[in-house]
């Protein structure tokens, strides 16, 4: 296979709450990542364990105050549930609602309970709000705290063109609008250090989980004060946006893109054809919680999980298209 992943660079931003250590998080996705990409393309994912420079992480979690991260007991607890969710992507291919195809069928076909996934979302809701709450509220109202959580991700992506690589950014939740505002700064902002990258691009903006489409999560965005100004609320600098969105995602709410942000961005002239711009729904996450003393009696499935994400079939095949030159 004739691919030269020297010039990749696959840029993984985590989300909110409590995270393992940057290098067991790193581990995960990237396992997760190749996992997904062998199902389609073996000979592609042994070339990206055999290049681990390929994939990046703008690990921010330490830069909240409050956070600790995830002991050894829980972290080897995880451990066992992504490879369970790996698991799940070898058997199935199919973890999108197809068109025309019942939400309730579809889950049925799969062994799950439909009233249970979204009953579960909710015994999860609390917990994961709260977190969305405590760490937005910093975001928005501490630029030191946010300039530090923005400041990964800005390192990562300016050390990529620098090189002259062809850059893709995976998000998940909190993490999605993080890169949101990042690029936003890349295509506006009028100062030396942010200048010289005005006309470079992003090849995939991916966002998983994400709380984009929330109008408090909008007002928090530096694109808040230009809405009455066109194409400049919006980054101007990505080719590709795709967005995914589990059934029963408390942070996602389920929320079109489209309607959002795509169909204004096209209409701009920022995304061009169909394929730049999709929105996957009522998909399938896999992912089972890990077991603690404070969630005995709750439900085992949380839909917001990164992990059940980062196996997506069409997600693998978007990056393995990216890898391949062939977007």
């Amino acid at each position: 296979m004739n691919i030269d992943l020297k010039n990749k660079k696959i840029i993984l931003i985590h989300g909110l709450a409590s995270k393992p250590p940057k290098e067991v998080l790193h581990k995960l996705w990237t396992k997760c990542l190749i996992e997904n990409i062998r199902c389609s393309n073996s000979e592609l994912a042994t070339m990206l364990e055999k290049t681990p420079d390929t994939f990046e992480s703008a690990y921010w979690a330490n830069t909240i105050p409050h956070h600790i991260e995830d002991d050894e007991d829980y972290v080897k607890k995880l451990e066992v549930r992504v490879d369970e969710v790996i698991e799940a992507r070898k058997e199935a291919d199919d973890f999108h609602v197809g068109i025309g195809e019942k939400v309730s069928d579809f889950f049925k076909d799969k062994g799950v309970d439909l009233v249970k996934i979204l009953a579960g979302a909710l015994t999860v809701k609390d917990d994961v709000m709260k977190a969305v709450l405590r760490e937005t509220e910093l975001y928005d109202q501490d630029q030191y705290i946010a300039d530090k959580i923005r400041r990964p991700l800005e390192m990562a992506i300016r050390s990529a063109w620098d090189e002259n690589q062809k850059v893709v950014i995976i998000s998940h939740s909190m993490g999605s609008f993080i890169a949101y505002d990042v690029l936003w700064r890349f295509s506006h902002r009028n100062v030396e250090e942010f200048e010289e990258y005005k006309n470079r691009r992003v090849s995939m903006f991916i966002t998983m989980g994400s709380p984009l489409g929330d109008p408090t999560i909008q007002n928090l965005l530096f694109g808040k004060h230009h809405r009455k100004h066109g194409k400049r609320q919006y980054p101007t600098n990505i080719d590709f946006w795709h967005n995914y969105s589990c059934l029963g995602d408390v942070v996602s709410h389920q929320e079109n893109f489209k309607n959002i942000f795509f169909e204004d961005m096209q209409d701009h002239g920022l995304l061009k054809g169909a394929y730049q711009a999709i929105d996957y729904l009522n998909l399938h996450n896999p992912f089972q919680v890990v077991s603690h003393e404070g969630n005995k009696k709750r439900e085992k499935r949380n839909p917001h999980k990164s992990y059940g994400y980062l196996i997506q079939p069409r997600l693998g095949t978007w990056v393995s298209d990216f890898l391949q030159d062939e977007l």
